[in-house]
């Protein structure tokens, strides 16, 4: 039997929905997302992304409904993650160094309803990001129908940034990166962990 054509509305409350599965609702964890200086702590999974061990974050995207591809030895792991509770999100690469998370970066249905419900839920969860550009400004019709070209993002407690991009050529992508860890492993250098702290909340 035919699934039934869902309305924009219903397909926008579910992708909602999904990320208010992945995020712990605020009024819960308020303590536990945010430092004492008030920056939201980013996470995903239900786990803290500073300074968070590879393997427990790979545990926490399996549990979650992701299911590991196939990659040659020594790339980075990658999941499909079309049935881990935000349809947008297709497949996420986990960059790592010294059995740290360095970025998640998903692969991001680039257009139609799925896309404009997670931008929408991104700004009611997040606020209004910025325009990556050499002077950042509040970004204009981030919330449209069609997925703005460029890069957009929003920064949290000890340098963690999520960075939603739509090349003119290329894949539509949402990263959540350590940029301290990224500068050090472009850099080819150790990067300076700083202790974390023991935070569970959601994307």
């Amino acid at each position: 039997m035919p699934r039934p054509i869902e309305s924009y509305a219903v397909r926008r409350r579910r992708v909602v929905a999904a990320l208010a599965v992945l995020a712990v609702p605020r009024a819960v964890c308020a303590q536990a997302s945010r430092r004492d200086d008030g920056q939201e702590v980013l996470s995903l999974y239900g786990v803290a992304l500073k300074d968070a061990p590879l393997d427990v974050f790979v545990a926490a995207v399996r549990a979650a409904g992701g299911v590991a591809l196939g990659v040659p030895a020594g790339e980075p792991p990658q999941f499909d993650t079309r049935q881990a509770g935000v349809p947008a999100l297709e497949r996420l690469t986990v960059i790592a160094h010294e059995g740290k998370v360095v970025t998640a970066r998903f692969t991001v249905k680039g257009y139609g309803q799925d896309n404009e419900a997670l931008r929408r839920a991104l700004l009611a969860k997040y606020g209004v990001p910025l325009v990556v550009s050499a002077r950042p400004l509040p970004a204009q019709g981030f919330d449209g129908r069609v997925s703005p070209r460029g890069a957009y993002f929003w920064t949290f407690a000890d340098g963690m940034r999520l960075v939603y991009e739509h090349p003119r050529v290329g894949d539509v992508t949402l990263s959540y990166t350590d940029e301290a860890k990224a500068r050090a492993l472009a850099a080819g250098a150790p990067s300076r962990a700083r202790p974390g702290g023991d935070l569970g909340d959601r994307l």
